[in-house]
């Protein structure tokens, strides 16, 4: 009888799958295409800045780019706050629409600039892009989840998140095989066709007041901010991101610069797209190592989302953030290759809790 009780109480994760409507679908094609084209930047980006002997990298200084990373993390963290507000007044497919445009720009400006400032800028304009972005989507998917769908729901979504990301980094590897600023303007056209898939739903209504004005959306959005339990879980939250960002601001370099990959290249016979050569021997090119997080998202984070419905949340992101921390060490903890690849395992692991 009590197991009788409890399935009807979760359905199995394919008919909660099978009921999520059409926009829920397609603002998650949108949001992969969009991960695609930002991490096919973001997983080469810390080389193309600061790596010295990178060919046709920029060669700035390693306080230069922990500038550059400060200040886009500042925006892109920032910025949200208030579009949030403006996503619920002027429409999520607006929102959207607007952000792919500042995005394009932010990697146009990328691809042509070599000297810090005007670069420092374009990265600017693709975060404030990205800050503008999420609350069109999330939002979406947010109106489209019921309670009892949520967690299934956006472990679909995180899940599609990381198909992008995975995809993300061997493109990358092509594109800058052809030139650096081809990784730029490849990303800008592939962030330039979810134009069309904006066309392919309806618009998702939020609810909220649509004659609100700049400054009474402001007021809000501030009000909102003050919550006692939103602003404990924003304290948490930078905790975990303080982690999440040094597996692509700092992780690269210091693969490139430090690793030993060598072995597992010569175990697995490693195809040599997946490889680069170096003084040191053949190495696992850094990105296809940092790709070793989204693959295992993409494999484990629907089941995850599953199991630990019934978790508390505050205990499943307590745990996530330590396992996270043992494998953020672990990664960076020796030069040996399969360590490194264990420990972002285990942060891909924390991550999904």
């Amino acid at each position: 009888m009590t197991d009788n009780v409890q399935s009807q109480r979760q359905p199995g994760m394919f008919a909660q799958l099978a009921r999520f409507p059409r926009a829920f679908w397609m603002v998650n094609l949108i949001e992969m295409l969009e991960r695609l084209a930002y991490y096919g930047v973001r997983v080469v980006i810390p080389i193309y800045i600061a790596q010295a002997d990178e060919p046709g990298g920029l060669h700035f200084s390693q306080i230069d780019k922990g500038i550059i990373f400060a200040v886009w993390a500042l925006v892109e963290s920032l910025v949200p706050v208030f579009s949030g507000g403006f996503a619920d007044r002027y429409g999520y497919k607006k929102t959207i629409g607007a952000s792919l445009t500042i995005y394009i720009i932010g990697y146009l400006i990328m691809a042509t600039q070599r000297e810090f400032w005007p670069f420092l800028f374009g990265c600017v304009i693709l975060s404030i892009g990205v800050a503008i972005f999420k609350p069109g989507v999330q939002g979406t998917l947010a109106k489209t989840l019921r309670n009892e769908d949520s967690s299934i729901g956006w472990g679909t979504f995180y899940m599609l998140v990381n198909i992008g990301g995975f995809l993300g980094p061997p493109l990358a590897h092509f594109l800058y095989g052809l030139s650096w600023p081809m990784v730029f303007y490849g990303c800008a056209i592939i962030c330039s066709l979810n134009y069309l898939m904006l066309f392919t739903y309806k618009e998702v209504e939020s609810g909220s007041d649509k004659s609100a004005g700049v400054i009474a959306i402001a007021k809000m959005t501030f009000r909102n901010m003050m919550r006692p339990r939103l602003v404990v879980f924003i304290l948490i939250m930078s905790g975990f991101w303080l982690m999440f960002n040094q597996l692509f601001d700092m992780l690269p370099n210091f693969i490139v610069d430090w690793i030993d990959s060598s072995n597992i290249v010569a175990a697995l016979h490693l195809p040599g797209f997946m490889t680069v050569d170096t003084s040191r021997g053949t190495q696992i090119a850094q990105e296809w190592m940092i790709d070793v997080n989204s693959g295992l998202i993409i494999l484990l984070v629907v089941y995850i989302s599953w199991l630990v419905a019934r978790m508390r949340r505050v205990h499943s992101i307590l745990i996530g953030i330590t396992i996270s921390s043992v494998g953020l060490v672990l990664a960076g903890f020796t030069t040996a290759g399969v360590l490194c690849i264990i420990g972002i395992m285990c942060f891909s692991v924390g991550e999904m809790l």
